[in-house]
């Protein structure tokens, strides 16, 4: 059998979190399509806890943010992972300036996900297409006087 990927947050939005996939998850990749399925994955890394009681506390915004998202997509996203049963929300205010504080979301792991306390550090390594490049300042200097 091959390796197992592990998907591990960056130090700075999770350290010490990271979720391991097998074979299974590609079902439920494929049912909730890329959108929820990169804003579950997001939920998960920014989750404390076990694999039986894993919570997020987290805003939608926050998520969008990170995500490079509209927040109405993050939030349509959250929508469809509430229908299918894998995150149910609680507590969410509102602030002061009438925007949502943070809210805090229960993730039910489904068959196929696990979380990974002590992920493996793993370095990628920088490839350079034939095609890309490097730009020198004549370049950069035409580029703004055109």
């Amino acid at each position: 059998m091959g390796s197992t990927p592990t998907v591990n947050a960056s130090p700075a939005e999770s350290p010490g979190r990271g979720v391991v996939l097998d074979a299974d998850s590609g079902h439920l990749r494929r049912v909730l399509g890329p959108t929820a399925w990169v804003v579950l994955e997001e939920l998960i890394l920014r989750s404390s806890g076990t694999n039986e009681r894993c919570e997020a506390q987290v805003s939608v915004r926050t998520l969008a943010a990170s995500l490079g998202l509209a927040k109405d997509t993050v939030g349509r996203a959250l929508q469809r992972l509430r229908a299918v049963g894998l995150v149910t929300s609680c507590d969410q205010r509102r602030e002061r300036a009438g925007t949502f504080d943070a809210g805090t979301y229960l993730i039910d792991l489904p068959l196929g996900i696990t979380l990974a306390d002590a992920p493996t550090t793993q370095t990628t390594p920088h490839v350079r297409s034939s095609r890309t490049r490097s730009a020198d300042a004549s370049q950069l200097a035409l580029a703004i006087e055109s």
